[in-house]
């Protein structure tokens, strides 16, 4: 038996500092619910975990950008919708003042109507924005870029001209269009049938450009879903796992306090024989 030196109490200290250890490690991931709180706890998981959240975030805001692309079409699409009502107004205009039951002084009247839903159309295409963007204006060409994917790629990039959109009198071959006698309402009957067709495939395009969009916006809660799955395996704690550890831990750390009580009395016993 030796007293300079308690070999058993010093165990029974180390023991009870590795259990102390398992605690705080245990409580800190239940506490905090992330298995992986530094790189020390698992330098692999947290790198790849790291890489997840960032796709996942990243993901988030394509999801984002898609929706807003979205809203875009969808604000060029009514104003679209309601051109087109006012195209079929024409026609009716047209018809009616190709009439010859009509003389031209009531023309006139169905002549002012006309200009004024003429005026109407332009107004429409020349003040519908998004974002102080016009939707439906020629911007000299200019492209714009809808980010619906999280890299820098073309697969990740939906490029738009704005001049696939473009709706004005003169692109609908509308100006200097009237109704003032039959003949120029009849000779504006195939012009509008032209520009109702052209509106027509345009909004068929923008319908497609939406529907596109929409299956991004699919695929990318898709892959969102499943990377954040993969995420949490790899960073989040299992509750019960560590609940149970520390639970482990604790009773351990009981067994190694009451050893290392009992190791205190050693040097007792030891001066106990010496007195006898």
């Amino acid at each position: 038996m030796r007293i300079n030196t308690n070999v058993s109490a010093l165990a029974a200290q180390r023991a009870m500092s590795e259990h102390t250890r398992n605690i705080e490690n245990t409580s800190g991931k239940i506490s905090s619910g992330t298995r992986v709180r530094s790189a020390a706890d698992d330098a692999a998981s947290l790198a790849i975990g790291h890489k997840q959240k960032t796709n996942v975030r990243s993901q988030n805001q394509a999801i984002r950008n898609a929706n807003d692309a979205v809203s875009q079409f969808q604000t060029a699409e009514g104003a679209m919708n309601e051109i087109s009502s006012m195209l079929g107004r024409l026609k009716e205009l047209s018809l009616q003042a190709a009439n010859g039951t009509l003389l031209d002084d009531d023309r006139a009247h169905i002549n002012f109507e006309y200009m004024q839903t003429r005026r109407e159309i332009e107004r429409i295409a020349r003040s519908t924005r998004f974002m102080s963007n016009d939707l439906l204006q020629d911007r000299a060409g200019k492209a714009s870029d809808f980010m619906i994917g999280i890299n820098n790629d073309s697969n990740s990039k939906m490029r738009v001209n704005s001049t696939e959109f473009t709706v004005t009198e003169f692109s609908l071959g509308l100006v200097d269009s009237n109704v003032v006698n039959a003949d120029e309402a009849r000779h504006n009957l195939q012009y509008i049938d032209q520009a109702i067709n052209m509106l027509s495939e345009k909004r068929a395009k923008l319908g497609s450009y939406q529907n596109k969009v929409q299956s991004a916006i699919n695929n990318l809660e898709t892959s969102k879903e499943n990377e954040s799955a993969a995420m949490s395996r790899s960073l989040d704690a299992d509750m019960a796992y560590e609940t149970s550890e520390k639970l482990r831990s604790e009773g351990k750390l009981m067994a190694a306090t009451a050893v290392l009580s009992q190791t205190s009395q050693l040097s007792s016993m030891a001066l106990k024989l010496l007195q006898n």
